[in-house]
C-alpha cells in the first residue's frame, strides 16, 4: 500500500541515510531500536544475575562468622 505524505527535506535526509528509499530507512530505524531495545534488556538482565550472585556469595560468607 502506498500513501501520500509529506515530509521534512532533513527527516528525507536522515530516512535515506539507512535505506534506499524513505520507506525501506523507516523499516531499517524501526529495526535498529528493537535491537537495541532488546540489548537494553539483555544487559539489565545479566545485571540483575550478577548483583543476586554476589549479594548471595556475600550472605554465604557472612553468615559463617
Amino acid at each position: 500500500m502506498s500513501r501520500v505524505v509529506r515530509i521534512d527535506e532533513e527527516a528525507l535526509e536522515v530516512a535515506l541515510q539507512y535505506g534506499k528509499n524513505l520507506s525501506a530507512g523507516i523499516m531499517k530505524m524501526e529495526e535498529m531500536l528493537k535491537n537495541q531495545e532488546k540489548a537494553k534488556r539483555d544487559y539489565t538482565n545479566i545485571e540483575e544475575m550478577v548483583r543476586r550472585t554476589i549479594r548471595e556469595e556475600l550472605e554465604i560468607l557472612t553468615s559463617r562468622y
